[in-house]
């Protein structure tokens, strides 16, 4: 990762752990993207950022965390999934 990215990425992960509900964290998560844009990060850079994000979100235990900081993990790893969808251009439709 970027070096001066990491403390911003360090920072996300701290508020994803204390939104209030989903939209918050969607919120967090859509500002670090723009970070990410504004300081030129690239597509391909931007996927890494995004597995690396998923990787220590799936890592995390249910039993460390409340419901809510469980539920914002949860919401925080599927966004960011969507997100690398969407970069990558796959798009499911639904049959």
């Amino acid at each position: 990762m970027l070096p001066a990215i990491q403390p911003h990425y360090q920072e996300l992960l701290e508020k994803v752990l204390i939104a209030r509900n989903q939209n918050e964290v969607k919120q967090r998560i859509d500002t670090f993207i723009d970070l990410l844009q504004q300081m030129g990060t690239n597509e391909e850079k931007m996927k890494s950022i995004l597995i690396d994000m998923q990787t220590q979100l799936d890592q995390c235990n249910p039993f460390h965390y409340d419901a809510q900081q469980w539920s914002n993990i949860k919401m925080a790893d599927i966004y960011c999934f969507e997100i690398y969808q969407s970069i990558t251009g796959i798009h499911y439709s639904s049959l």
